[in-house]
């Protein structure tokens, strides 16, 4: 879990703005537990959100008040989910748009076999 907490909050801090917020929570339920990692960044598009966790997907602006060059090559997004997805977990994403910021969530199974 540590490589996939480690991809999503370097995402944040690298779409996020100098004195930008990132927020980071968990909440254990029933079955699960779940862990969320909030940015005050770039935020993104619906059309853009289906890029965020396939092999390769990035999203980079330019020339459009917030530039992003980012350094990756677009697969941390991907590990992640398929961490998750092998210990039977769930991984999604949600933004109110560009600029808005993002949440990524994820949750596990409290019993994993």
């Amino acid at each position: 879990m540590y490589q996939v907490i480690n991809n999503i909050l370097s995402n944040a801090i690298k779409y996020t703005e100098a004195f930008g917020v990132i927020e980071i929570n968990s909440r254990i339920a029933e079955d699960s537990i779940e862990i969320s990692i909030q940015d005050s960044g770039i935020g993104f598009t619906e059309e853009e959100k289906e890029k965020l966790f396939t092999q390769f997907g990035k999203i980079e602006r330019f020339g459009q008040g917030f530039d992003v060059i980012s350094e990756g090559i677009g697969l941390g997004l991907h590990i992640a989910k398929k961490i998750i997805d092998l210990h039977g977990g769930e991984i999604w994403v949600e933004s109110e748009g560009k600029y808005r910021g993002s949440s990524f969530h994820f949750s596990l199974p409290r019993n994993f076999n």
